[in-house]
């Protein structure tokens, strides 16, 4: 209880009730809240400056780029901070966005209150938190985007990307850097004349990623990419009464909705 109170959380968002339901289930648990605002600039403009806070931003609606806009602030006036979101609903393409431009946990109001203090936890000490369907669309089974939400299931775990991840796949130099290329979206002779090599040589290394990433297609190699990229750009500072024990993975509650088509990431193009 000390440890979850060593933090401080600034509740972000522009529906009053909903940032008070979210501060009640917090303050339950016995975490500190020091601030809920309706944006980030008001909490920016304001005396009440934590070291090394823990943003939560609640969305409800479409409009994603206001949620990207208060990251892109909160993350430039607080470089060592946490950013999470709590969302009605994920879109895949939301959550690739959140992630880019530095978030550090996705959940989704489906989860129990059990389950979202947990998960709140891991961000804290260092975590990164995102949707387990999310991940299933990445590293699913069959290679494929998931068209609906998932079955409800309590038990399903919640999926945690960390720096390690990266490490586990045992990618060369060379196809780590190429890795970095697909993030960004670039095409198998775009990356052969920045490396002056030729496309066999490319598709080669490409395929030995997929291989060893045990995902089917450039897509999901460049969105896992992404993410691990992520989690190493952005160590999460000591955590002040923190132990050095985290806690078992969590249960996330799988009912969420998925809404558009398959992902694309931003800027990519055809090989």
């Amino acid at each position: 209880m000390r440890r979850r109170h060593s933090f401080a959380i600034v509740l972000v968002g522009n529906r009053s009730l909903l940032r008070d339901g979210v501060a009640g289930i917090l303050r339950s648990a016995n975490f500190r809240i020091v601030a809920s605002v309706s944006c980030a600039d008001d909490f920016l403009g304001s005396k009440v400056q934590p070291h090394h806070p823990l943003f939560l931003i609640v969305h409800i609606g479409d409009d994603f780029d206001v949620v990207t806009e208060q990251i892109e602030l909160l993350r430039r006036s607080n470089p060592g901070g946490r950013i999470a979101i709590v969302a009605d609903r994920y879109r895949l393409e939301d959550v690739v966005s959140a992630f880019r431009t530095g978030a550090n946990g996705y959940f989704v109001e489906a989860m129990t209150s059990e389950i979202f203090i947990k998960s709140i936890e891991l961000v804290m000490m260092g975590e990164t938190v995102l949707p387990a369907a999310f991940l299933l669309f990445v590293l699913g089974p069959e290679g494929e985007p998931l068209d609906h939400a998932g079955p409800r299931d309590a038990s399903s775990e919640a999926l945690i990307a960390t720096p390690q991840d990266a490490a586990a796949l045992q990618l060369s130099p060379r196809e780590k850097t190429i890795l970095r290329c697909l993030v960004d979206g670039d095409s198998n002779k775009s990356i052969a004349r920045k490396f002056h090599i030729t496309d066999g040589t490319v598709k080669g290394h490409v395929a030995s990623i997929l291989r060893k990433m045990r995902v089917h297609n450039r897509t999901q190699a460049a969105t896992w990419g992404m993410l691990t990229r992520t989690t190493s750009t952005n160590p999460p500072p000591p955590a002040a009464g923190a132990g050095s024990q985290l806690p078992a993975p969590v249960g996330v509650n799988s009912a969420i909705e998925q809404i558009e088509g398959p992902l694309r990431p931003t800027g990519s193009k055809p090989h």
